[in-house]
């Protein structure tokens, strides 16, 4: 049921009030049910009629145990520990590893993984194989220690003890990869009702993650869906504990003041739910910030994007040496789709097209033809199924036969190779635009022309032509950004899924 606090918790209200929980270390192992919120604050949803006054019903947040987490770190213990025993006991039958090695692995490997933090609760910004890489790193340490340490204790089966623990450490991943599949964090957002909105639409769904409830500072006619919705912070602490949340996410413009956010951290201490505030920083990797504290002034401090040094000259090179070799190595290809081309319409197999290039300089970009000659010029009389300023349409009568299956399988793009071969285009950038969309960019599609445009980019592998042009923009905006030699080897790896996949190829 839908729940709505009565009164807005002001800067210096309620907060300032709220009774600490008490200590971690002094309550049992079930949940301490934090302050019941009072009665007179919670009241029920609109009822029938909306044109019609509903009559407030006096309710209260129910501070029954939290909802038991399907993840259990005890259960995962278990897990591990029976692997370690079953694995070692198998290399004992078989007399791979003697019974010394095989109880040392048997009681390090719990113990290894705990240390490094396998049993303790995700955390917001953890992807699926976050765990899974932490068991396997966790694994390589302990052989290389157990290697290293070895002949202080005795001198031989070392080949034995390193590929047990790497044993280990494999099959431990299996249940931390099914677990991480499972499910995300239980979230509950704390917020303006436009900025909660705005987070419950771009949240992915591939992330797992729920939001079990919602904080609001002021009560809103638009209906957040099923999300159970509070007014006012002064039931946090409540509202997270009785929908067993893992987290609690405060959003920009929430108006806390840094005494209402110390206690508030306080109270979820309380009830074993994590805090964490939003920035209002948009699309900037983790990788690029980072809290410094300076005066008594604690900021966050986020890192120029890289757009030239030394790791930029890494990706020219590279790029331009891959590019050659792939297009001597694809001259024999293309010289029987130009051939195709020309035997289906009369014309140049090669069609040559102005682009816009890094720092808006223009150059000739190459592709294969893919429509007939006269393409351009009946342009004026099609209408774009897409809004923005790309020109867009999903059933194009001037697309030939064969241009279909050339762009349904990016082939028409083959000869953009030798672009970047010659320094106009990069292997991974932002999508080459027009003259013409480019005089109408506005501020934000502008930083796109900073570096290099691209054969593949995060626009070509995340949905091509169903992208809207904001999306589009968005998604060049931040691959410009956050631009790394990973990012790259990343999307060149989903560029093959992305063709295979024919998704936006029209």
């Amino acid at each position: 049921m839908t729940q709505v606090v009565n009164d807005v918790v002001g800067a210096d209200t309620a907060l300032l009030r709220t009774q600490l929980p008490a200590p971690r270390g002094i309550r049992s192992a079930a949940r301490v049910a934090p302050t019941p919120v009072p009665p007179t604050q919670l009241v029920a949803p609109v009822l029938p009629d909306p044109s019609v006054p509903a009559v407030p019903e006096v309710s209260t947040v129910p501070v029954s145990p939290a909802p038991v987490r399907p993840t259990s770190p005890r259960l995962a213990l278990v897990l591990d520990a029976a692997i370690a025993l079953a694995l070692a006991a198998t290399a004992v039958v078989l007399e791979v590893a003697p019974l010394a090695v095989a109880a040392a692995v048997v009681a390090g490997w719990p113990l290894a993984l705990l240390a490094a933090g396998r049993y303790g609760r995700l955390s917001l910004g953890q992807g699926r194989f976050a765990r899974p890489g932490l068991v396997l790193r966790t694994g390589g340490r302990v052989a290389v220690v157990a290697l290293a340490v070895s002949p202080l204790l005795w001198t031989t089966h070392l080949i034995a003890l390193a590929t047990l623990v790497a044993a280990c450490a494999l099959a431990s991943t299996v249940p931390a990869l099914v677990g991480a599949r499972r499910r995300g964090l239980r979230l509950v957002l704390a917020g303006r009702p436009a900025d909660v909105r705005d987070a419950l639409a771009s949240m992915s769904p591939a992330t797992g993650h729920e939001v079990v409830a919602a904080c609001l500072t002021r009560s809103s006619k638009e209906s957040l869906g099923d999300v159970p919705t509070y007014v006012g912070f002064e039931s946090s602490s409540s509202v997270a504990h009785h929908h067993g949340a893992d987290a609690l996410v405060v959003l920009p413009g929430a108006g806390l003041q840094p005494v209402e956010v110390r206690r508030l951290h306080w109270s979820l201490a309380g009830v074993g739910t994590e805090l964490y505030l939003g920035t209002g920083l948009l699309d900037v990797e983790p990788t690029r910030t980072r809290v410094v504290s300076s005066g008594g002034l604690d900021v966050l401090h986020v890192t120029q994007p890289a757009l030239d040094g030394p790791r930029r000259l890494v990706k020219d090179v590279v790029e331009r040496s891959v590019a050659l070799v792939a297009f001597v190595l694809a001259l024999p290809v293309l010289a029987a789709l130009c051939l195709a081309i020309r035997r289906e319409t009369p014309g140049p197999a090669i069609f040559r097209q102005e682009r816009i290039g890094r720092d808006g300089v223009p150059f000739t970009m190459l592709k294969l033809r893919s429509m007939g000659v006269e393409a351009e010029g009946q342009k004026s009389g099609l209408s774009s199924d897409s809004e923005g300023v790309l020109f867009k349409i999903r059933l194009d009568p001037r697309i030939t036969p064969l241009g279909q299956k050339l762009r349904k399988y990016s082939l028409d793009e083959l000869p953009q190779l030798w672009n970047v071969v010659r320094g106009d285009m990069s292997l991974v950038g932002p999508r080459p635009a027009l003259p013409g969309e480019v005089a109408r960019y506005d501020v934000d599609p502008r930083r796109r022309l900073v570096v290099k445009p691209g054969v593949t980019g995060l626009w070509q592998v995340s949905g091509r032509s169903d992208l809207t042009w904001e999306e589009s923009v968005r998604l060049d905006l931040k691959y410009v950004d956050n631009w790394s030699l990973r990012l790259d080897l990343t999307i060149l790896a989903r560029t093959a899924q992305a063709v295979l996949g024919h998704r936006g190829a029209y």
